[in-house]
């Protein structure tokens, strides 16, 4: 399936985000190509965190493994401000088989993603420009000049563009990036190793009256140190210098701290800008392309990652006829949204922490550690960051008519221990989730009568007769109890109730799961017509 003659989907772009789509699409049989103007993938780390729900899209990908292996966890940031200690942000406890976040850099992660591609036959085409790119009803023509000079013509179905944010393939369809430059700060950092009287084992975030500063535990016993500071200077675009670093340390909170073995130092300026749209035509923008934001949080190839991923199942479903086209409308009703709400927050946030005002320094040093010790508070502010709250409620895909008290639809699914009866083997719910189709959980619930199977079988069988490409039934029996008569598809115990009381199923219940892990239908067992005709409008 390496780089085929008449891709089906041209990916632009090498970064974690082309990576995620190039093997989404492989993994779902799409043959594509992806290309980038870089040498190779990058040896400095970049971008640091891989959220909970990132981590998620790469277990539902059956890449994630190798993060226990790589990864630091990130459980709590100890949180200073204007010199006195505020508190303790908790970041552990999610409800997720990923429970906190890790630090993993971009480095690691285009490696981890590379490999995973490379396995599945994709070689990265590295050092590949775009010169031109035009599109028509039928396709996309764009023209590649490798690194030896060649220039190449390649006819795609569809184009990628996730070739950060002054992305050749956005400005070649003409689709605006508005937004504006953050003046007045600049950001210094470096990666190296740290000596100080801190105690290892979490991080730290100091609030200061001239900015703010972040040291981040890495892998391999080095530090991520993070600085915000007046631009003094805006035409110095020069790195700084260790010594630099190390003097905004000592003058930010920690004077007694020493920095040795710097990997990397770099200086930035930012901005925040949003696509007005990610599609036009048959040309998709993803990550950087789409949406740049100040480095509050470590959303960005986070939130890049994910629009990969909910691409990409559904490129795969269209290109592949299981699918009708009108579901890559949903993209860009999807993601757009959240890359609004994203770069809104991360502004508000921004501009707080760089100019409170004495009165706002005094209410959150005030504030501030009554709130860290506030579990409700702590709860919400996790789950935002961690961005399992992100829900397409609005979304044409997303159809609700009740019937338990579990997430709704637009919802992330959730995930709980079962019993695979095939073979007695406890697995997560997501286990079962894993693969190329929709998931149709088929609950009796835990009020059920006696003859509540029977009928969510015979719904299962004529789903899986009618939809067989698109949707794999599961039976989630809550007790015991002979198979149903004429049942061969999956049948998942869950004689603890783990996964009816994840999903707040009492009474007969359905549950449609998109291959991202999103809920796309809920419903009673009444509401199986409708059910049937979401299935219809979606499949071709």
């Amino acid at each position: 399936m390496s780089n085929p003659a008449r891709p089906d989907v041209l990916i632009v772009g090498a970064g974690p985000v082309g990576m995620t789509a190039a093997h989404e699409l492989t993994r779902y049989g799409i043959p594509c190509r992806i290309v980038d103007s870089s040498v190779g993938t990058k040896q400095i780390s970049k971008a640091l965190i891989l959220h909970v729900r990132t981590q998620e899209v790469l277990d539902a990908m059956g890449i994630s493994a190798a993060l226990a292996t790589e990864a630091v966890p990130l459980r709590q940031v100890e949180m200073y401000a204007y010199g006195n200690r505020l508190g303790r942000w908790r970041l552990d406890g999610i409800d997720s088989p990923h429970p906190y976040p890790v630090i993993h850099g971009q480095n690691r992660t285009e490696h981890l993603l590379e490999r995973a591609i490379n396995a599945q036959g994709v070689q990265v085409e590295w050092q590949t420009s775009i010169t031109d790119l035009r599109q028509d009803a039928e396709g996309v023509t764009v023209q590649l000049q490798h690194g030896g000079g060649q220039i190449e013509t390649v006819r795609a179905r569809y184009v990628i563009g996730c070739d950060g944010t002054k992305s050749v393939v956005r400005q070649a369809v003409g689709i605006p990036f508005e937004g504006d430059h953050y003046t007045g700060e600049q950001f210094i950092q470096t990666d190296a190793k740290i000596r100080w009287t801190l105690p290892s084992g979490c991080s730290y975030l100091f609030l200061t009256k001239v900015g703010y500063m972040m040291v981040i535990e890495m892998p391999d016993d080095y530090v991520r140190v993070f600085i915000s500071l007046p631009d003094t200077d805006p035409s110095n675009n020069s790195d700084p210098s260790l010594q630099d670093i190390l003097a905004s340390l000592h003058e930010m909170g920690t004077p007694e701290a020493q920095l040795t073995e710097p990997i990397w130092l770099s200086r930035y300026r930012t901005s925040h800008r949003t696509a007005t749209h990610f599609r036009e035509g048959r040309v998709f923008l993803a990550g950087d392309a789409g949406h740049t934001h100040v480095p509050i949080g470590g959303q960005g190839m986070n939130t890049g990652m994910q629009d990969a991923f909910n691409l990409a199942w559904k490129l795969a479903m269209v290109s592949a006829g299981r699918a009708q086209p009108a579901l890559l409308e949903t993209y860009n009703a999807e993601r757009h949204p959240v890359a609004e709400n994203l770069i809104s927050g991360t502004d508000r946030a921004y501009r707080f922490v760089l100019a409170p005002d004495d009165r706002q320094q005094g209410l959150l040093q005030f504030i501030g550690p009554l709130a860290l010790q506030a579990d409700t508070i702590q709860k919400q502010f996790r789950e935002t960051l961690e961005e399992i709250t992100i829900g397409y409620y609005t979304s044409p895909l997303s159809e609700d008519y009740g019937g338990s008290s579990g997430p709704i639809a637009g919802q992330r699914a959730l995930d709980a221990m079962t019993v695979r009866q095939v073979d007695w083997q406890t697995i997560h719910l997501n286990d079962a989730l894993r693969g190329i189709n929709w998931s149709l959980l088929l609950f009796p619930g835990l009020r059920a009568p006696e003859n509540a199977v029977q009928p969510l079988a015979q719904l299962g069988m004529a789903v899986q007769q009618r939809f067989g490409r698109l949707v794999t039934p599961h039976l989630i029996l809550p007790t015991p109890q002979p198979q149903p008569g004429n049942w061969h598809g999956s049948v998942l115990l869950d004689r603890e109730h783990f996964v009816h009381e994840a999903y707040g199923v009492m009474n007969p219940c359905l549950y449609l799961i998109r291959p991202d892990w999103y809920v796309g239908f809920r419903g009673p067992l009444t509401s199986q017509a409708s059910l049937i005709a979401y299935l219809t409008r979606i499949a071709s």
